[in-house]
């Protein structure tokens, strides 16, 4: 479990400013464009609102039957091309959209009757003509402009998507200034021009039903036989169908196959005359939205989850993200961008959780070297929930807090010393210090060091207490810590006595009182120090009580000052001391000896504890 404690607000902005920069600048790097460019066409030919067929525009396709019958296949038959104007002008059409390259002559009759029919013609028609740079000869292209002088014209070349060939957008004017083949011919139908040279988004006209195309669309040869209705007062387009010619790649080629170059045309046109984009949110939104889903996963992040709701966030956010964006646009809204916020959620989330996890290493580094041999598993848990109350910068605050200290040492380790060898002696002393450290764990502190064969242990730190009740419970658990201890020598004294080793007892000292906790030293010797009046009495105690131990005494000998004595509870013995002058204090201090509760224990206290004023 993490929390965001670790995150500094400098490093949480950092993080939503990198991942929503990131993610509003992959767009623009080919392999992202192209997956986000994609994503927006799957939404838009799988999602894309029904709308009935255009009621203003027809196809008239010249499809491979249509070429089967013609007299002149490449190029087209100027006489069927003649033929087919002529009898949409005279069904009343609004205007005729030839999209028919002429480039080149063919028989004298047949280009002068095409001629003849472009330029009579009642309903205004459009042809289409390539823009500078189209692979052309200069031959064809004088004999095309002469051939079209007088006839409106229209670029017709498609503006393909430099990463993946896709057609999506469409420029209102070519880049040598004449108009699209869609403009010119919204023009001839009584629309406004629509100046810009841009690209602009393809608004795809949507079909009524799958199988139904969104546009009429008739075949050439059939033309003749059609009710005049059928087309009058539409702007009729005529163009190729042909497997393999002429088609590319669109939105609509995702679940569908290649459309065919007058079918986009037409679309284009559609959105022209009805005056409308593809719905896209306004741009402010859509950045806004980057920042946001930033935060959001810094949040997840920081949110001290579990690893697998971790990646159960990571993977169902962007999955409901999608599915808002397809869902809004399924129900006809407009069609965000949604791969930036999901890339800035995951971002975010992702760097976030690495600054934690790194913050959490070295936070469990510090940790390790201050406490770790010396924890039992709750005060552990205890330490590393509340690590943020007493972490900072990668080591402990300084703070001051009220706790308990405790000072043990041993009497009768040089006696020990001569009967062991070094090596039997280390043994011995780390078995005695295993002991003393289980027994320190069991009461809830924590062991900060040994000094020789000596044991400094404190209860109430690091994490500060924050009621007098808390720290009165940690003076009663000092006590019992030290009775504890009492209890393991006197078990520890029976073991030697088997081996024929020198008896051993203890000398302990407590002390409740305002501290100053923090760290010394760098970072590769960083050690937890307690500091104050309080630390300082407790070692006094200890050493104060070599004066009331006389040949026979208890295994142990117990000192507590008055502070501790003080929030003690009234099952715990206590014999008064007195007021004692302890070395480097101006003022006397009420010494307490703590009585063990057996009576062998109460007899020897009696016999060996009178003890008048000493100074240490």
């Amino acid at each position: 479990m993490r929390d965001g404690a670790g995150l500094s607000p400098l490093i949480a902005a950092l993080i939503i400013l990198g991942a929503s920069a990131l993610a509003l600048l992959l767009p623009w790097m080919p392999s992202f464009r192209a997956l986000t460019l994609g994503l927006d066409d799957l939404l838009i030919a799988a999602l894309a609102p029904a709308e009935p067929q255009h009621g203003d525009i027809a196809l008239v396709a010249i499809d491979e039957a249509t070429l089967a019958a013609a007299a002149c296949r490449s190029p087209i038959d100027r006489l069927l091309l003649a033929g087919l104007v002529e009898r949409l002008d005279a069904a009343g059409v609004r205007a005729i959209g030839l999209d028919v390259l002429l480039d080149q002559p063919t028989t004298p009759e047949a280009d002068a009757r095409l001629e003849r029919a472009l330029r009579q013609a009642r309903a205004p028609v459009v042809a289409i003509t390539a823009q500078a740079g189209t692979v052309m000869s200069e031959r064809q292209r004088a004999w095309h402009a002469d051939y079209l002088a007088g006839v409106p014209t229209g670029v017709a070349n498609l503006a393909k998507d430099r990463v993946d060939g896709v057609v999506r957008r469409y420029r209102p004017a070519g880049r040598d200034g004449l108009p699209s083949f869609p403009s010119a011919l919204a023009v001839a139908a009584g629309r406004p021009d629509e100046a810009g040279h841009g690209l602009l988004e393809i608004a795809w006209h949507g079909r009524p039903a799958p199988d139904v195309p969104p546009f009429p669309v008739y075949p050439a040869a059939a033309l003749e036989h059609l009710p005049p209705a059928w087309l009058a007062g539409r702007v009729v387009l005529v163009g190729t169908t042909l497997d393999g010619v002429d088609r590319h790649r669109t939105p609509l080629s995702l679940l569908g196959p290649d459309i065919p170059g007058v079918e986009i045309q037409a679309h284009v046109l559609a959105q022209l005359l009805d005056g409308r984009r593809l719905p896209r949110p306004p741009a402010w939104l859509d950045r806004a939205a980057v920042p946001l889903a930033a935060g959001g996963g810094l949040l997840v992040a920081a949110a001290g989850l579990g690893l697998l709701a971790q990646l159960g966030a990571a993977f169902l956010v962007p999955l409901a993200m999608l599915g808002l964006t397809a869902g809004t646009y399924a129900a006809g809204g407009p069609l965000a961008w949604p791969l930036p916020p999901v890339v800035a959620w995951l971002v975010a989330q992702g760097t976030a959780t690495f600054a934690l996890v790194t913050r959490e290493r070295a936070d469990r580094r510090v940790l390790m070297r201050l406490f770790a041999h010396h924890l039992s598993a709750p005060i552990a848990r205890e330490i590393w929930d509340e690590r943020h109350t007493f972490l900072a910068g990668g080591r402990p605050r300084p703070q001051n807090l009220t706790a308990t200290v405790l000072f043990s040492d041993i009497e009768g380790f040089t006696a020990i010393t001569e009967a062991l060898g070094p090596e039997a002696l280390m043994l011995w002393l780390e078995g005695y210090l295993d002991r003393m450290v289980a027994v320190v764990d069991r009461h809830g502190g924590v062991v900060l060091r040994f000094i020789g064969d000596a044991v400094f242990a404190a209860f109430g730190v690091p994490v500060p207490r924050t009621g007098e009740e808390a720290v009165a419970e940690d003076a009663r658990r000092a006590v019992a810590c030290a009775l504890a201890m009492a209890d393991e020598v006197g078990a520890l004294n029976a073991e030697l006595a088997a081996q024929g080793l020198p008896w051993i007892g203890i000398r302990i000292g407590i002390q409740t009182g305002p501290m100053t906790a923090g760290s010394l030293g760098r970072s590769a010797h960083l050690e937890y120090a307690l500091m104050g009046d309080a630390v300082n009495t407790a070692a006094r105690l200890e050493a104060h009580a070599k004066t009331l131990r006389g040949q026979g005494a208890a295994a142990c000998t117990i000192l507590v000052g008055a502070a501790t004595r003080a929030r003690l509870g009234p099952d715990v013995a206590l014999r008064a001391v007195g007021e004692i002058g302890l070395r480097g204090k101006k003022e006397s201090v009420g010494v307490f000896e703590v009585i063990p509760a057996s009576a062998e224990a109460l007899q020897d206290a009696e016999a060996y504890g009178r003890v008048g004023d000493a100074t240490l």
